[in-house]
């Protein structure tokens, strides 16, 4: 009997369809669990995936981007922020695991270089690891870490304006290459999109083309 990474009740090997999108070789959370992560349905902002009726929604007008697109997953509810909190800030990595399968879906069906958003050195000493790479290394989907980032104070204790109008904390850190390379940046939560953004900022001033990016929470 296997038991569910998130709630570790044991987990039926005769679950139902709906846990098809999370399987790949084994069932890894009970249905439970799995109705916890709703999935952003559209119609949604081409820039930052927030339900909107538009093609870009109100707070995404207007403003400058040099990111070409997001795409997110998941809604941020609750649920959500919970797994969070325990994958993220208590550190039971293991828990990463549970998106592979969808991720592995997404990237297949773009053929492009995946990059990981970077945490300081400050920042990975104490969490004992980066999110973003421990849930690629899970999903075991090849990356590059092309950038790096400066130490700063963490997002999640700014105000919105204060996110919006933090200043670059990124830099290239690995040879790029190719100007015609097209980058996917990887992150776990959409919030603003200043963090996404100053990512790509980054890597069009080394002079790649284009720069989207993917999350799994919005």
């Amino acid at each position: 009997m296997i038991n569910c990474l998130l709630c570790l009740q044991p987990v039926k090997q005769s679950a139902s369809w709906e846990l098809s999108w999370f399987l790949s070789e084994e069932v890894l959370c009970c249905s439970d669990c799995i109705a916890g992560f709703e999935k952003l349905t559209g119609p949604l902002c081409n820039m930052c995936s927030r339900e909107s009726s538009d093609e870009f929604c109100k707070d995404c007008q207007g403003r400058e981007f040099f990111l070409d697109s997001n795409r997110s997953l998941y809604q941020y509810n609750d649920f959500a922020k919970e797994y969070m909190k325990k994958f993220k800030f208590q550190g039971d990595y293991i828990i990463g695991a549970i998106f592979q399968k969808e991720l592995k879906k997404y990237f297949a069906a773009n053929k492009t270089t995946i990059v990981p958003i970077p945490v300081s050195e400050v920042r990975k000493l104490e969490r004992g690891f980066n999110q973003t790479t421990a849930i690629l290394n899970q999903s075991n989907l090849h990356y590059e870490e092309l950038l790096a980032k400066k130490h700063s104070e963490k997002q999640s204790k700014k105000t919105k304006r204060e996110r919006l109008e933090t200043e670059q904390v990124f830099y290239v850190d690995e040879e790029i290459g190719s100007s015609e390379k097209e980058i996917i940046l990887f992150d776990d939560i959409y919030t603003t999109g200043s963090t996404l953004n100053l990512a790509a900022q980054a890597l069009k001033e080394s002079g790649v083309k284009k720069v989207s990016s993917l999350t799994i929470f919005r």
